[in-house]
């Protein structure tokens, strides 16, 4: 069984490597790793011994890596929560082969249980909550527990997908199930991760360069294999499972009345999970801290709030696409059950700004799903790339930093401008002074100074990456964010009191 962690175990720059064992060494007793005693395994005095030298530090407590900062801006109350944690997972090779294997389902989750824990992604989650913040804080504390002890197996998915059909109901799950096959292998088995099945025209990928990449030893690199089934049966099983089961509670035996009482809220959710491209360095639960090579980057996207990645040059990218009423795609997936309200915005039931969501539990029998958009990228150093090599990647790598924010921020700045905010940040306080921590907090005073006084609550994280600092000196919007403080416009009349 997995297992989590808001902490990361550093060696300090000032130890040298004859005073500590390496940290590869000790990330494989963390993990609990099982070797002889001929083969080196560590006693308990020599583990007491390794970790005395390390460093532990709470990675909500990483202001120089890791910037978080949220407020209720203008808001009675902040239904906005995020998390950041380690995972660690068994191997992806080792889980391959064990949940590939010939053996029963019962033995399969036993062994899976017993598998070590030789792989640590970095999760980084942001929610916002609507309608009371008892979702998001549920998805803040509990989500990423559930991922961890959740078995991929494709007999669980489809179990999942049947109790939707006899406890939810509607034409969208009767559906879903009766083509559960068909829907595996687009969504799952047979998906395109690097630019997700649900953003394909006519099913065919826009181009974006070769699909090999080969490093300085001409070993290949397929940038489009980013995440294995197993890995995006993980997502979808989990997800659906906790929202069905924790959050909307349709396996409880409550009225209905009652349960709609109990179970009331609902939120968005936005993920990214950042593991080495090659699986040994991730063995080291402080992988991302200095990276050398590639990082393997997946996104899920649940409703509205976003993730940016600022590239070299300073250009924001999008990493996925938000679920709007307005959105085709959505429209497609729903097949009608749109309105507009009196401000001339679409929404879904009449009620919803979002369609997909955790929670929200009227609106489950119309489609009102937590099935994820999954993504990935590959993005970090390229060092170990030959130079043609390097813009076969989505960004060109060596990017600068990833974004994540709710829609407090995002109505108010585009992604370009929040990118630029953050680069100039840098560039007029210096490296020294503007951290990550300093950055996020920069963005939020930004949207205190230009929110009129019903403006939504506002969280901003941002994750330092290996080429922080090392983009142009070039604010491409900063006579616009100059414009909207001095005159108080940020996408219509700022209220007055």
């Amino acid at each position: 069984m997995g297992k989590t962690q808001s902490f990361i175990h550093l060696k300090p720059a000032t130890i040298s490597s004859g005073m500590a064992t390496g940290r590869k060494a000790l990330a494989a007793n963390l993990n609990g790793s099982k070797s002889t005693a001929a083969g080196g395994s560590a006693t308990g005095a020599s583990r007491v011994a390794m970790t005395s030298h390390m460093l532990r530090v709470h990675l909500n407590k990483f202001p120089s890596l890791i910037g978080h900062a949220t407020s209720r801006i203008n808001r009675l109350y902040n239904e906005d929560t995020y998390s950041i944690n380690i995972l660690k997972l068994p191997s992806a090779s080792a889980e391959l082969s064990l949940l590939n294997s010939k053996r029963s389902i019962a033995n399969k989750m036993k062994l899976w249980e017993e598998l070590p824990l030789h792989r640590n992604l970095l999760n980084i989650s942001i929610f916002d909550g609507h309608g009371g913040d008892r979702v998001s804080k549920m998805l803040a504390s509990e989500l990423h527990e559930h991922l961890v002890k959740m078995v991929p197996l494709k007999q669980e998915f489809e179990s999942v997908l049947k109790q939707y059909k006899t406890l939810v109901g509607g034409k969208y799950w009767t559906n879903i199930y009766k083509n559960r096959k068909q829907y595996y292998d687009k969504y799952i088995k047979h998906c395109n991760t690097k630019v997700e099945q649900v953003l394909l025209t006519d099913g065919v990928p826009p181009p974006s360069g070769s699909r090999m990449i080969f490093d300085k030893w001409g070993n290949i690199i397929d940038k489009t294999s980013l995440l294995n089934e197993h890995e995006r049966l993980r997502l979808y099983s989990t997800y659906l499972k906790y929202d069905l089961n924790e959050i909307c509670g349709f396996a409880s035996d409550l009225e209905q009345e009652a349960a709609m009482k109990e179970y009331y809220g609902g939120s968005t959710a936005s993920s990214i999970f950042l593991t080495a491209y090659d699986e040994q360095e991730s063995s080291d639960e402080s992988f991302f801290v200095a990276p050398q090579g590639l990082l393997k980057l997946a996104v899920t996207q649940i409703g509205d709030t976003k993730i940016i990645l600022c590239d070299k040059n300073g250009i924001a990218h999008s990493l996925s696409k938000v679920h709007h009423p307005s959105s085709s795609r959505e429209s497609r997936r729903l097949g009608g059950h749109f309105q507009s309200d009196s401000f001339g915005d679409t929404r879904f039931l009449n009620n919803f700004a979002n369609t997909r969501s955790f929670g929200d539990r009227i609106g489950k029998r119309d489609g009102l799903t937590c099935e994820p958009d999954i993504y990935s990228y590959l993005i970090g150093p390229t060092r170990m790339l030959p130079h043609a090599e390097k813009s076969k990647l989505q960004f060109g790598g060596d990017e600068c930093f990833i974004c994540l924010v709710s829609d407090g921020v995002t109505t108010l700045m585009s992604d370009q401008e929040i990118c630029d905010l953050v680069t100039s940040t840098v560039n007029n306080r210096g490296l020294k002074t503007a951290s990550p921590q300093y950055c996020a907090q920069e963005v939020l005073q930004y949207i205190m100074a230009i929110g009129s006084k019903d403006a939504d609550n506002a969280t901003c994280i941002v994750l330092r990456l290996p080429n922080w600092g090392n983009w142009p000196v070039i604010d491409r919007t900063g006579a616009i964010r100059e414009e909207k403080l001095l005159s108080g416009v940020s996408g219509g009349d700022r209220s007055t009191a």
